[in-house]
């Protein structure tokens, strides 16, 4: 490839590792990635450590994030060695990041608040105390205001349809 068209692939790259940041994705990962995803061929990962040009061990740990993602696919070439390629179902990549990051992050958030809600309601009946009853019952909104945001963030399942617009 010429400079000019190396020069477009590396902004275009650069700007997919800019966006991504939104969504919790290390840069390096949005790198290799896009570095798969604008291949024109499947790629090992010593092509990928070169055309990066970061250490071996860092490309290697995000490959296996990547894969672990579904946003990239390792398969041994005829001659035995193994070859990356980028998913290009953003869509479905998009579902596993966010289920990923639901199962660690929203989950662990309503399980705390429904134990600390179940101590001080039992607290509250215990001491007959009417202050930690009404502070029970706004975690009990904050428990719902949370799993208000969850459903959201799932119902993007209910958009399923518009996955032909991703997906080419």
């Amino acid at each position: 490839m010429d400079k000019d068209i190396l020069e477009a692939r590396e902004r275009a790259i650069q700007a997919l590792t800019d966006s991504v940041s939104f969504w919790g994705i290390d840069p390096m990962e949005a790198r290799v990635y896009g570095t798969l995803f604008l291949s024109t061929r499947p790629m090992t990962e010593q092509e990928l450590v070169a055309e990066v040009k970061d250490g071996g061990d860092e490309v290697a740990e995000r490959l296996k994030v990547l894969e672990r993602l579904g946003a990239v696919k390792k398969k041994a070439g005829e001659d035995g060695v193994e070859r990356y390629s980028a998913e290009s179902d953003f869509f479905e990549i998009l579902q596993t990041i966010l289920r990923e990051r639901r199962e660690r992050e929203i989950g662990r958030a309503l399980s705390d608040i429904e134990e600390q809600r179940d101590y001080i309601r039992y607290r509250a009946s215990e001491d007959g105390d009417e202050e930690l009853s009404g502070l029970a019952g706004k975690m009990d909104k904050l428990h719902e205001f949370i799993h208000l945001i969850d459903k959201m963030m799932f119902g993007l399942r209910a958009v399923a349809g518009i996955r032909g617009i991703f997906h080419r």
